[in-house]
């Protein structure tokens, strides 16, 4: 009942813990009472003191700032500091933009330069309050769900995309397009630079102006949305229809997923033609490109990422949040979860699980490591 407890929590304040838990076991069980309290707080209170003396002399050459006071610099951070800092998110945007200077044709290059570099959402007449650096990859507590998840998300996608390419031509001797794969790739999520970081309680949100998702014949609600953002804005500023539906096959299977009941590619693409007040592109079944399945295999292998290492990592961290003493899905714990993931990322925080046999608690002494000591994971100070 009074073992040393590892955590944020001072030697003092753990004492006086135990002092409160003893009072109320005296209170519960009378034969307590007939011990010599004195006995039992005296050599406690000695601990104490001995304690306290360890813990000053050791603050002359232990680490500048305790757990407590990186924990505050963790909850003072923004989302962009978060994605700006750590060498996981930088790297990965980095990365990603490496891939969109490799586009050999112009047009498409500087199509998706402009729409990363200087994000405007102009069918709604909203520019970017965030950068596509900070962006996440979703919604709160989904797949890519921290600062920078946005660029980790697109990179996956496109590594992925391109290997599988490489593989058509091994096997079939059919060279794809990578141009219209990698360009469809990273502008699918465009829409989701307008998924806020909320400071105040931790969360992500949508805008006010931003459009509902909805739809009842996939798993998912596909139909208006982030998607919807994406496609007004390619349409309003009539990109190339290859590339607006390239992006589009990312959410909606081109052979699957064309036209049913009202929703679909087709249906969105009108939906979204509505908004810029323009005609609406039409895929038709007879001119489909081999390419736009690359995107659609890719982006739709979302078990893993959203239902199994996004869960699992929050509910991990939540775990180590209350073990930290933060009120679970407080503004401080969810920011706790910003700073982990943007650090290391969903994917690592379960791979660490598994490869421990899947004992958590060898996760929350991976989680306790970064949070102990980030700067491995973080962009080398200059």
């Amino acid at each position: 009942m009074f073992g040393c407890e590892v955590g944020p929590m001072s030697i003092f304040s753990q004492a006086l813990a135990g002092l409160a838990r003893l009072s109320s076991f005296q209170h519960r069980f009378v034969f307590v009472k007939k011990l010599n309290a004195n006995r039992l707080v005296r050599p406690l209170c000695a601990a104490i003191a001995l304690g306290a003396s360890l813990v000053s002399a050791g603050a002359q050459t232990a680490p500048p700032a305790s757990l407590q006071q990186r924990l505050q610099a963790i909850f003072d951070m923004s989302a962009e500091d978060m994605a700006a800092t750590s060498a996981f998110t930088k790297r990965a945007y980095e990365a990603q933009l490496a891939h969109i200077y490799r586009i050999q044709n112009k047009q498409i290059r500087d199509i998706v330069l402009e729409f990363v570099l200087n994000p405007k959402a102009t069918a709604f007449e909203q520019a970017a309050t965030q950068s596509w650096l900070a962006s996440p990859g979703s919604g709160w507590r989904s797949h890519h769900s921290y600062p920078g998840g946005l660029s980790v998300h697109n990179l996956e996608w496109v590594e992925v995309a391109l290997g599988w390419s490489d593989t058509w031509e091994k096997v079939y001797g059919v060279k794809l397009d990578r141009d219209l794969i990698v360009a469809g790739l990273i502008l699918h999520d465009w829409g989701k630079l307008w998924f806020l970081f909320d400071d105040g309680s931790g969360k992500i949100r949508e805008p006010d102006w931003y459009p509902k998702a909805w739809g009842t014949k996939a798993n998912w609600k596909w139909m208006g949305g982030h998607g919807a953002v994406l496609y007004a804005e390619l349409i309003a500023r009539g990109i190339p229809t290859d590339l607006l539906f390239s992006a589009a096959s990312a959410h909606f299977d081109p052979y699957w997923a064309l036209e049913k009941d009202g929703e679909g590619m087709n249906p969105a693409l009108r939906e979204a033609a509505e908004i810029a007040k323009k005609p609406a592109p039409v895929v038709k079944p007879e001119e489909r490109m081999a390419e736009w399945w690359l995107v659609t295999f890719t982006d739709e292998a979302w078990s893993f990422s959203t239902m199994v290492a996004a869960r699992f990592a929050f509910e991990l961290l939540e775990e180590t949040a209350k073990d930290l003493g933060l009120k679970p899905d407080s503004r401080e714990a969810n920011k706790l979860a910003w700073f982990v993931l943007s650090r290391v990322g969903d994917f690592k925080i379960y791979e660490v699980y598994q490869k421990a046999g899947f004992h958590r608690e060898a996760v929350k002494q991976f989680v306790r490591s970064v949070l102990d000591d980030p700067a491995p994971y973080e962009v080398p100070k200059r």
